[in-house]
């Protein structure tokens, strides 16, 4: 196996964990949601997580399905690039470029998102007396597994 399909399958691997952590956390938001839905109608109560916890889910979800985007080179993109006619070797150029524009927004994500998370920490939520800083460490986790997903993969959109 050479050094090339090494980090391309590692890149896969983040790409599947990331999936498999993105599923667990949509099933878990649902039966959240249809739980607090049915205990605020059906009992007249409503849990006292019954904001913090959907939202802290909510927050991991979306940046962990970045994560698969960015290795996947799914996110979106204009697609004015494709319909261009221009000639392959201006098209791989552009699409460094676009690689080292998304390793540099991921790269900024996630020395500043470690600095949000860290100022926030000591920070405590209303309802769970969760810590703050747990809604802003999904930014530097999962902008930084994107950016290594991106750096294995070989940086192609």
């Amino acid at each position: 196996m050479t050094l090339s399909c090494a980090t391309r399958g590692a890149a896969g691997w983040i790409d599947r964990a990331a999936r498999w952590v993105g599923a667990g956390l949509v099933a878990a938001f649902a039966l959240m949601v249809v739980y607090v839905v049915a205990s605020r109608y059906l009992f007249s109560s409503t849990p006292r997580w019954a904001e913090e916890l959907p939202r802290l889910l909510l927050v991991w979800l979306t940046f962990t399905g970045a994560v698969s985007g960015f290795v996947r080179g799914s996110h979106f993109r204009a697609g004015l690039l494709d319909l261009l006619s221009l000639p392959p070797l201006l098209r791989r150029v552009l699409s460094v470029l676009a690689g080292l524009a998304s390793g540099v927004f991921l790269a900024v994500f996630v020395v500043t998102g470690a600095r949000l998370t860290g100022l926030t920490w000591s920070h405590t939520t209303t309802a769970l007396s969760l810590p703050v800083g747990l809604f802003y460490l999904s930014l530097p986790v999962c902008c930084g597994l994107a950016l290594l997903g991106l750096i294995l993969k070989g940086g192609r959109e």
